[in-house]
């Protein structure tokens, strides 16, 4: 019961980062604001996160679970013929889509720490399997001859970029599947021989 009431707690400074993050934004909202929010003691904030920075680490952590669970999913050998790289671009942009009132919040919040955190996360999580499927492709003569690991940050990059623009810069100017139909195209033209 102990344990339920604790993650319980947890959930609902999340809850209410989150929601104070999107209405005031990051820089603006402080740790006051959410113990306010959550009608808790400042200790009570303390013992769960030691900042601000940590409350948001874990908001995009939890995003990122997310994420993570749908590349797990995808199979296939080839970025090309089994369409792994539309998968892998359709996975990022509905899993961030859930969460796209949280993306400015994640693009222009936290400090150092966060956005080096946010940098070894995606490097993790997407950059791994690009970089396999990458090196995969070139032993089969798929690909053209390149640096896997310096490509695999530019796809991913790319596509982060893309789907903040798509999804929050200009959302609703453009039809998600369009947007991700030609970045694959982009993305396909520029590694394939």
């Amino acid at each position: 019961m102990q344990a339920q009431k604790k993650e319980a707690r947890q959930e609902r400074i999340l809850t209410e980062a989150a929601r104070l993050f999107v209405e005031k934004g990051y820089e603006q909202t402080t740790v006051s604001d959410i113990v306010k929010a959550c009608e808790m003691a400042r200790g009570t904030f303390y013992l769960y996160f030691d900042s601000l920075e940590s409350v948001l680490t874990e908001l995009f952590r939890k995003t990122t679970d997310l994420l993570w669970e749908e590349v797990e999913r995808i199979r296939g050998n080839s970025l090309v013929e089994d369409g792994v790289l539309k998968t892998i671009i359709t996975s990022i942009f509905h899993s961030l889509a859930e969460k796209k009132e949280l993306l400015q919040v994640y693009r222009s919040g936290g400090g150092r720490e966060f956005q080096m955190f946010k940098y070894r996360v995606f490097c993790e999580i997407l950059g791994t399997r690009v970089v396999d499927l990458i090196q995969q492709g070139q032993n089969v003569q798929e690909l053209r001859s390149c640096s896997p690991e310096l490509v695999s940050q530019m796809i991913i990059s790319l596509i982060d970029q893309m789907a903040y623009y798509a999804l929050v810069l200009e959302e609703g100017a453009h039809d998600r599947e369009r947007v991700i139909e030609e970045l694959c195209d982009f993305i396909l033209h520029g590694i394939a021989k």
